[in-house]
C-alpha cells in the first residue's frame, strides 16, 4: 500500500516537472511559482492602558449652546477605542461601550446630520456604531428599539452627507446647503470638512451592509416619512434638522424633492458606493498632501501686526522628521477665507476622522493589501509623525487671519484626545500595516 501511494505521489509530481507527462503544467504553473495572495491588514488590539483610559473617560454627547451653536462634548476618540477593543475580544470595554451607545441615542444627545462641519465630530459615534455592530457579544445586548434608533442615526447622517457630497449636488457649479440651510460647507474645502462629510458615506455604507443596501435606501428615500420616523424615535436633534424645510422655510433648506433627487444613484467624484477604499484614498491623499516643513514661509511664519510671527514650529525645527517629504497634514500649510492657514487644531480635526474612517474600513475587511494601501499608509505615517512632533515641541497656530497662540501637549501627552488618537494610529492601525 505504501509503495502504491509513493508511486501515485511520484506520478503526480511528474505532472509539474516537464517530460511526457507535463502537459498539465501548461494549464497550472508549478506550486512554487505561484504568488500567495496578500492578506488584508487586520486591526491590532488597543493596549489595555489605553482601554482603561477610555473606560474612565466621560461619555460623549451632542448639544446646542445658548447662542444656537452645536457641539460634541467629550468626543475625543474614546468611543472608537472602546469599540475596537470589544471587536478584538477585550471584554473589559463592553460595559462602557454599551453605556456610550445607549447614552447617545436619546434624551436630546443625538447627532445633527446636516451634512456639514459637524460630520467630523459625528464620526466619533457613527464609527463606533459601525464597529460595534460587528461584535455580536455587545450588539445583541441592545434591544430592538435601541437598534432601530442606531439604524436611524446611521441613515440620517448618511442622507445629510449624501446630499452635501453627491456629484448631483454640484452640477453646473451649484453648491448645496446643509439639510438645515447651512451654507458653511463644501465638499471641496479643507480636510476637517471633507473627512467628516465624505467619511459619513464610507461608515454608513458599511454599517448598512454595502452598496446594494445603501443604494436601495437612498434611491427609495422619502423625506416626510423619514422625518416622522426620527420624531417617533425621540431623536430630537436629527428630527429638528431634517424638518427645517417645513419648520423654517426661510432658512434655505433643500426641499424634499431636491433632496430625494440629489441622493439617488449616489456618486462621489464619479465613484459609486462599491468603491469605498478608492473614495478613502482620495480623502487621505488630500488630507496628507502637504510637504513636511516647520511652518509657513519656510518656517518663519506670517508676520503679525505687533511684529511677532505665527504659523510655525516654535522649537527644534532642525530635528523635524521627514522634512521635505509629502504627507504633512494639509492644514499645516493651507488657506482659508482670510488667507494662509497653519494650525494644529485644524490639522488634528482632519486627522481624527481619517483614522476612524480607516479603522472602520479595516474592521469591515475593505482595506486591501498591496501597493495602493502601502502608498497611502506611507503618507499617513509621515503625517502622524509630523503632527505628534509638532504638538510635543509646541506650535504657534495661525488661521482665519489671526494668531491663536502656542499649542503644546504636556509631557504626559494627555490632552485633547491625543491619549486616544495617538495609540489608535501607533498601536492599532500602524502595526496592521507592518509599521
Amino acid at each position: 500500500m505504501r509503495r502504491l501511494l509513493s508511486s501515485l505521489l511520484l506520478s503526480s509530481s511528474l505532472l509539474g516537472c516537464g517530460g511526457d507527462l507535463a502537459s498539465a503544467s501548461e494549464e497550472s504553473p508549478p506550486i512554487g511559482s505561484r504568488e500567495a495572495p496578500l492578506a488584508a491588514p487586520v486591526l491590532a488590539s488597543p493596549p489595555q492602558a489605553t482601554v482603561d483610559q477610555a473606560i474612565a473617560a466621560p461619555l460623549g454627547w451632542f448639544g446646542v449652546n445658548a447662542s444656537g451653536e452645536r457641539y460634541c462634548s467629550n468626543c475625543n476618540g474614546q468611543s472608537i477605542l472602546l469599540a475596537i477593543a470589544s471587536f478584538k475580544g477585550n471584554t473589559t470595554s463592553d460595559a462602557k461601550l454599551l453605556q456610550q451607545i445607549r447614552y447617545i441615542i436619546g434624551n436630546n444627545r443625538d447627532p445633527f446630520g446636516n451634512g456639514g462641519y459637524m460630520a467630523q465630530h459625528e464620526r466619533m459615534m457613527t464609527g463606533m456604531f459601525a464597529i460595534a455592530k460587528l461584535t455580536p457579544r455587545v450588539w445583541n445586548q441592545l434591544t430592538a428599539t435601541e437598534k432601530t434608533k442606531v439604524d436611524l442615526i446611521m441613515k440620517a447622517t448618511l442622507v445629510g452627507s449624501a446630499y452635501t457630497t453627491a456629484d448631483a449636488s454640484y452640477l453646473n457649479g451649484a453648491v448645496p446647503t446643509g439639510l438645515d440651510g447651512d451654507t458653511n460647507l463644501h465638499r471641496g474645502w479643507n480636510p476637517n470638512y471633507q473627512e467628516g462629510m465624505v467619511g459619513a458615506m464610507l461608515v454608513s455604507t458599511l454599517y448598512l451592509g454595502g452598496r446594494t443596501a445603501t443604494d436601495t435606501f437612498l434611491n427609495g428615500y422619502q423625506h416626510a416619512a423619514f422625518v416622522s420616523q426620527l420624531s417617533a424615535a425621540g431623536l430630537t436633534h436629527l428630527a429638528a434638522v431634517f424638518n427645517t424645510n417645513v419648520s423654517n422655510p426661510s432658512a434655505g433648506a433643500p426641499s424634499a424633492t431636491a433632496l430625494q433627487n440629489a441622493i439617488k444613484n449616489y456618486r462621489y467624484q464619479g465613484l459609486a458606493l462599491d468603491k469605498l477604499f478608492d473614495i478613502y484614498v482620495l480623502l487621505a491623499n488630500n488630507t496628507f498632501s502637504a510637504t513636511v516643513d516647520c511652518g509657513l514661509n519656510n518656517g518663519v511664519g506670517v508676520t503679525l501686526s505687533d511684529g511677532q510671527h505665527s504659523g510655525y514650529l516654535i522649537a527644534d525645527c532642525a530635528e523635524l522628521p521627514n522634512k521635505g517629504k509629502v504627507g504633512q497634514l494639509k492644514e499645516f500649510h493651507s488657506s482659508d477665507a482670510n488667507g494662509q492657514r497653519s494650525a494644529t487644531f485644524y490639522a488634528y480635526d482632519g486627522f481624527k476622522p481619517d483614522l476612524i474612517n480607516h479603522a472602520v474600513l479595516m474592521a469591515h475587511g475593505t482595506v486591501p493589501a498591496g501597493t495602493p494601501t502601502t502608498a497611502v499608509v506611507s503618507r499617513i505615517a509621515v503625517g502622524a509623525t509630523d503632527l505628534f512632533f509638532k504638538v510635543g515641541k509646541g506650535y504657534r497656530n495661525y488661521a482665519k487671519g489671526k494668531d491663536y497662540g502656542v499649542y503644546q501637549l504636556p509631557a504626559s501627552g494627555i490632552g485633547n484626545g491625543f491619549e486616544f488618537n495617538r495609540p489608535l494610529w501607533e498601536k492599532v492601525i500602524a502595526p496592521a500595516h507592518g509599521l
